[in-house]
């Protein structure tokens, strides 16, 4: 005979049971809405990841741009695009007439001037001297009238300007005319300058590439560096090129022979 044996409950206590528990009747959530959650299920709680840092989240070149110790150098932007660029020196004049292709003949012409100040005129911009100039006095523009007696032909014009020397006194802006008289001149160059130091080569030819020729260059002078009133020019030269002599060109006699017959007495 089997004999069944029953577990009685002690009273007080629930009755265990195989049901599942609805969810909030106990647990942590339950404890903690009745004020006695339990310490330790704090720790049951799932934390979100931590937010990565900036250089982390830019990559391995950022994290080391972080690390460097040595600030790196950089030109401000406003530096670079404020700066002009200068007006580049051309060649000294006296190399061109070493070379034997052109000549200059500046002092074939008529030289006047629209207005100079006592001991300042045309004799101190032609005197080959670069501490001597011209210094005009009246309102713009400042002319410098350059006349010949016969049609020219003219391949460059030589400026020497000096801005260290003559600050607000340097030209800023150059005109350039040609023609027979001052009645029909016509512009064939306009130059910008910036801060020139140096000669200035303009090229006085047409649409040709060929050197002009003319009876008058007239050179004006509309603005200077500063928004200066009055204006310096140290010197001005004018080149016409050398034509090619039709006679050929023979080599020097070496021989005793040779050099007797090149002359005749």
């Amino acid at each position: 005979m089997t004999y069944r044996v029953r577990r009685q409950c002690r009273p007080g206590r629930a009755h265990a049971s195989s049901e599942p528990r609805s969810p909030g009747a106990s647990g942590p959530e339950a404890q903690a809405r009745r004020g006695r959650a339990d310490p330790t299920s704090r720790a049951l709680r799932v934390r979100p990841p931590p937010r990565p840092s900036p250089a982390a989240a830019a990559g391995p070149a950022a994290r080391h741009e972080e690390r460097s110790p040595f600030p790196t150098a950089s030109i401000p932007a406003r530096e670079e695009m404020t700066t002009p660029n200068k007006t580049p020196p051309g060649a000294d004049p006296k190399q061109l007439e070493r070379t034997g292709t052109v000549r200059e003949i500046g002092s074939q012409a008529v030289w006047s001037l629209s207005s100079c100040k006592p001991g300042f005129g045309v004799d101190q911009l032609r005197d080959d001297n670069l501490e001597t100039y011209w210094q005009s006095d009246g309102s713009q523009p400042h002319l410098v009238n350059i006349q010949f007696r016969r049609k020219t032909t003219v391949k460059t014009l030589c400026i020497y300007a000096d801005y260290k020397s003559d600050e607000s006194y340097t030209p800023s802006k150059i005109s350039v005319r040609v023609g027979n008289n001052f009645h029909n001149l016509q512009e064939i160059r306009q130059l910008e300058l910036v801060e020139p130091s140096g000669w200035i080569h303009v090229p006085l030819t047409d649409t040709h590439k060929k050197p002009i020729r003319t009876f008058m260059i007239q050179i004006a002078v509309l603005a200077n560096h500063q928004n200066g009133r009055d204006t310096h020019m140290r010197q001005i030269k004018v080149y016409t090129p050398v034509e090619e002599s039709s006679i050929g060109k023979f080599p020097r006699c070496t021989t005793v022979d040779f050099m007797m017959y090149r002359s005749i007495r």
